[in-house]
């Protein structure tokens, strides 16, 4: 049977990472291998995995400390030391449903593709009284299930984001690997992974992951200096100048498709709302529909600083493979 690497960054929560470790062994397909990249200093993840007492769990303790962004995005490295056919990143507040291996192993071999992302409910309230399960899943207004072509994908971060981290499964096959590998921020990073994707990639609308939404309590760990007003600034400058670089890429015809609300499920509104804010002029989008609007914009496009790694995955990107 295949062998799936599963690669879980923790940091001291260790309710949220038994819990994501029960899911894996609940999965139906059995034969994986976890890595618990554990980003405490005093190694506490150690007990948890002990504790479970399963062999295919591994304890790797990071010295020294990564922090949330770079201990997330190694885990999307191409490096492969158990020699896996099959990886995804389970996050230790999030969690898989059984059939999730099984069927992003099964769509890889049947669709001809290296990438696959399955859909994910939200867990409104996590790790509050008032936790709850979604129905809807994140992918429900922005794919088809069918494969995308990479620029696609990469028109999804105009109205939402393309690919999802605890969504996505891949083959060893990748071609260019989804780890960034230049130092980032947060939220911004799936939006660069998302320009990483260089090959058709399948959506499959089955619900089979959750994803737990609790932002405060997953970025305590993200070593940030900046507050608030600094880092939402600096954040929307850096998507914005992502995707006016993106914009570039698709073919003519592809741009011109979802202008006119082709290619994804995106609302119009949607579309025309991130094109306006990135100062993409393209027909149908509309200029900035206030005073305000347009004060926004403009302190976001002269106070906002754009992160160095957009500029970085915009020249990796620029010639094909890398």
């Amino acid at each position: 049977m295949p062998l799936v690497l599963v690669r879980t960054p923790t940091y001291r929560r260790p309710e949220m990472l038994t819990r994501a470790m029960r899911c894996l062994q609940a999965q139906t397909h059995e034969d994986w291998i976890c890595e618990v990249r554990d980003d405490c200093p005093d190694g506490s993840a150690r007990a948890v995995v002990e504790e479970l007492g399963d062999p295919r769990i591994r304890h790797v303790w990071n010295r020294p400390q990564k922090f949330m962004v770079r201990n997330l995005d190694d885990c999307f490295l191409r490096e492969n030391p158990h020699g896996a056919d099959f990886f995804f990143m389970l996050e230790d507040d999030n969690q898989v449903r059984p059939g999730f291996m099984a069927r992003g192993r099964e769509i890889i071999e049947q669709m001809g593709v290296t990438i696959c992302q399955l859909n994910q409910v939200i867990e409104h309230d996590s790790r509050t009284p008032n936790a709850r399960i979604g129905d809807e899943g994140i992918f429900d207004g922005i794919f088809d299930e069918r494969v995308h072509a990479p620029e696609e994908i990469h028109l999804a971060m105009f109205g939402a984001v393309g690919l999802s981290n605890g969504a996505v499964f891949w083959s060893k096959d990748i071609r260019r690997e989804l780890a960034i590998r230049v130092g980032t921020i947060p939220t911004l990073e799936e939006y660069l992974r998302t320009r990483l994707v260089s090959e058709p990639v399948y959506i499959s609308r089955e619900k089979l992951a959750v994803w737990a939404e609790n932002e405060q309590s997953t970025t305590r760990n993200a070593g940030l200096g900046k507050g608030w007003l600094r880092r939402e600034l600096d954040l929307k400058a850096s998507v914005t100048a992502l995707q006016r670089g993106v914009w570039k890429g698709p073919p003519e015809p592809l741009r011109r498709a979802f202008l006119k609300g082709g290619v994804l499920r995106l609302p119009m509104e949607s579309r025309r709302e991130a094109l306006r804010k990135a100062g993409i002029r393209a027909p149908g989008v509309p200029g900035d529909p206030s005073l305000k609007a347009m004060v926004k914009r403009l302190a976001v496009r002269h106070a906002g600083r754009e992160h160095p790694s957009v500029a970085a995955i915009l020249a990796r990107t620029a010639n094909g493979v890398s």
